[in-house]
């Protein structure tokens, strides 16, 4: 996925340490809390030293870069090999829309969920170790899926 112009990489990555928060954001969310601030207020106190720590080097490219990394973790997860094709790309569409909706209010760069999607389907399968992603869903789907979330088609 792709990284910004500045981006140190390695350990200094600001996006790939930005990633647990987003996930602690991710989860947040899917429990109910929907607010923003609400969001803000349950975090974690260390997550707010990160975010110190990272603000200078933050872009919304990092932004995208660690919400990304999160919905390929989400994707690539936690599937019930029992779905049939239809219940499966159902599921991944409500997963998308679930995880849009966590990050919607924070700067990440949401239509780069279009361009990067056919990155974030190699991360998905990358991540997926039984196979389960590629046997339910082809690259074009998964990549016409993620525009039917983004535009509400």
């Amino acid at each position: 996925m792709r990284s910004c112009d500045t981006c140190p990489g390695g350990a200094e990555c600001a996006a790939d340490n930005l990633a647990p928060v987003l996930s602690e954001i991710h989860a947040l969310y899917r429990s109910g809390k929907t607010n923003k601030f609400d969001i803000l207020f349950a975090l974690p106190d260390d997550f707010e030293e990160l975010f110190e720590k990272y603000n200078d080097q933050l872009s919304r490219i990092c932004w995208t870069k660690a919400a990304l990394e999160i919905i390929a973790e989400t994707l690539a997860t936690g599937h019930n090999p029992d779905h049939d094709r239809q219940a499966f790309v159902n599921d991944v569409q409500q997963r998308l829309v679930t995880a849009v909706g966590a990050f919607e209010n924070f700067p990440w760069y949401v239509a780069g969920l279009i361009g990067q999607a056919p990155d974030l389907y190699e991360e998905i399968l990358y991540r997926d170790s039984p196979g389960l992603f590629a046997s339910h869903m082809g690259k074009r789907e998964f990549v016409k899926l993620c525009r039917t979330v983004i535009y509400k088609e």
